[in-house]
Formats: C-alpha cells, structure tokens, sequence
C-alpha cells in the first residue's frame, strides 16, 4: 500500500513539473480593425521592421489575410528617425484590398492613420491606430478600434 502511494505521489509531482515546462511556441497575433462598419480581422499576419527609402528612417510593416482569404490587410508604420519606440506615430497607411476579386477597388488610408505603440522590442509589437480611409476615392470613411499584437520577423 506504501508503494502504491508513493507511485501515486511521484506521478502527481512529474506531471505538476511537465506542467510547468516552457511553451516554445510563438505568442499569438492579432490584427484588426472596423471601417465602415464592418470588422476586418487578420488571419495570417507577419510583421517585419526594415529601413526606409529616406535616409535614417525605419518602418514596420504588418501585413495580413482575412480568414476566407477574401482581404488583404496592411499597416505601414514611419518613424521620424532610427529607431520605432512606444509612442504615438502619426501619418501611417492603411490599406484594405481584395484579394480575388479584380473587379473592386480596395481602401486607403494614406498618412490618415495614428498609431500608438504601447510595447515594442525585437520581437515583439502591440499597440493600437485609427484614422479614415477612403474608399474607391469617395469620401473618408473611419477606421476605428484597430489593434495589433505581432511577432517580428528578423
């Protein structure tokens, strides 16, 4: 009876401790954002910073799918220097294209977009925009409660 115990207990301790083991998979990402009263969220998103054609500028590009691959999803983020740190970036871009369809024209919010960084390093960005696009050159529309959360590719 002792055995069985003490079997019992070392199962219980050598799952409690493969419990506790390290996920080495990337963290989620989101990006997503309402325009026109319709919710576009991505559903496979990258992200990348990469220099600028202007000298001493950086830029991050995240970019993505909608889940019935029916959208694409894009936000360009400038930064006046070097280096993109937590803060509020005005004059960004969003697009919103289709992605099959040839027919219709997409939406785009060029240096209309305001993004606030709220956490960034070398691998990792989250943060949040909003601003109008327009659509197939009517007049401005808003985009509002845009967020994103994505991994940096190196």
């Amino acid at each position: 009876m002792k055995f069985i115990r003490v079997a019992a207990m070392l199962i219980v301790a050598a799952m409690a401790y493969s419990a506790c083991d390290k996920d080495d998979a990337a963290p989620e990402t989101e990006f997503q954002f309402t325009f026109d009263g319709k919710q576009y969220s991505s559903h496979s998103t990258t992200a990348f910073i990469t220099d600028t054609i202007i000298a001493g500028q950086k830029s991050m590009v995240i970019d993505g799918v909608t889940s019935n691959i029916h959208d694409h999803l894009q936000l360009i983020i400038m930064s006046p220097d070097d280096s993109l740190l937590v803060g509020t970036y005005s004059g960004a871009t969003v697009s919103l294209m289709p992605v099959s369809d040839t027919t219709m024209q997409g939406s785009i919010g060029q240096n209309s977009i305001e993004v606030q960084i709220s956490s960034i390093n070398s691998t990792r960005a989250e943060g949040t925009f909003h601003g109008t696009l327009k659509q197939n050159g009517e007049v401005e529309k808003p985009l509002t409660d845009g967020t994103f959360k994505v991994n940096i590719i190196n």
